[in-house]
């Protein structure tokens, strides 16, 4: 990207108001929290508009026909367990990734911000860094937000896979599904054979629980057409829910997630969720995604040689942003944000121990 570097202190940064949220937006920011405890997820109304979307998805096209043509001679991966072209993967439906590299369909890092930056530009200040998307992260996750991966997932029409169009009905949605999985730092699949934790959950006695790492994902169509929406289990992140839905009645709980285009859907780690074939005629689906984890856990994006990120950085030192240093892995002043996290819990102690009433 031609410029960044011209552009270091300029504008690539969202406003970022350093006076307290609104009464309003206090209220929203609740019933989103207490969604994201209760459901394991929530919905952000147009994080992106639809002159935006129209933007990235014309400039993904570019991106993915460049892909695909770099990959038409390579083997990117395996398909079944055997080697295979882009050409063969496109055509069992597999998704291409923007990020990483240039030859390989898979999710891949550096990402969005090293490999396409004519692209994540467009996606800094309404998504990857909106401050409402920050705000719930910080309420969810605690004040340290770092992010870990920034990437988009390209799946292929049918006018390549010759598949079905037209919008699925729930029963093949439900059978079409074989994606189901939890993300990264959940606790189900550390903890779930533990006798003690099971019996929790089988109880429905879990509680919420902060968790280490979270999904922001934003498609760049409408999830209730033929793009096919995201299915996920509401409850299944506080639940004793399995690897997938097994049972009629398991199917039952499972929900099409009510998002349009520029939506942005925030959720748990240890929810389980799906997403679904593209069954539209010639539009790729895009799934534009950012994971963000707590702050010192390590971070799977390149921080440190990609222009677009040092502008970023170079732009919030000149800000005094500590929130975007943070994002970036970059904020080390006064020791860094576990340095100022340990000093809370020691005061949080030395407070303690002064209310203690004296021994008898």
């Amino acid at each position: 990207m031609a410029g960044v570097q011209q552009e270091t202190v300029g504008d690539l940064l969202p406003a970022r108001s350093d006076s307290a949220p609104s009464a309003p937006e206090e209220a929203i920011l609740a019933e989103q929290v207490e969604q994201y405890h209760n459901r394991g997820f929530t919905v952000l109304r147009g994080v992106l508009s639809a002159a935006e979307v129209a933007e990235v998805r014309a400039r993904l096209d570019v991106q993915v026909a460049a892909k695909m043509t770099a990959m038409l001679a390579a083997t990117p991966g395996v398909l079944d367990g055997k080697p295979a072209t882009g050409a063969e993967r496109t055509a069992a439906g597999r998704g291409i990734s923007i990020g990483g590299p240039v030859d390989s369909a898979n999710i891949g890092f550096p990402g969005l911000l090293a490999a396409a930056p004519e692209v994540a530009e467009l996606l800094i200040k309404p998504f990857l860094l909106n401050p409402r998307l920050l705000d719930l992260a910080e309420r969810i996750m605690g004040p340290f937000v770092q992010g870990d991966g920034f990437y988009v997932v390209g799946t292929p029409p049918a006018q390549l896979t010759g598949r079905a169009t037209g919008v699925a009905s729930r029963p093949e949605l439900l059978a079409e599904a074989a994606a189901w999985h939890r993300d990264g730092y959940n606790h189900h699949t550390m903890w779930r054979g533990n006798p003690g934790w099971a019996d929790d959950l089988a109880d429905g006695g879990q509680p919420f629980t902060p968790p280490l790492a979270a999904h922001m994902l934003c498609y760049l169509q409408d999830m209730d057409g033929p793009g096919g929406p995201l299915l996920v289990v509401p409850g299944s992140h506080r639940s004793a829910f399995g690897d997938k839905p097994v049972s009629a009645e398991e199917a039952a709980a499972v929900v099409s997630v009510d998002a349009k285009a520029g939506d942005a859907v925030f959720f748990h780690c240890d929810m389980l969720h799906s997403g679904s074939l593209n069954r539209a005629d010639s539009a790729w689906r895009y799934m534009v995604t950012s994971f963000v984890v707590r702050a010192g856990l390590p971070h799977r994006d390149d921080f440190t040689d990609a222009p677009l990120v040092r502008a970023l950085i170079a732009e919030a030192e000149a800000r005094g942003d500590r929130r975007v240093l943070r994002f970036f892995a970059a904020d080390d002043a006064d020791g860094g944000p576990l340095r100022r996290e340990e000093q809370q819990w020691r005061a949080a102690v030395d407070e303690e121990r002064r209310l203690l009433s004296p021994a008898l």
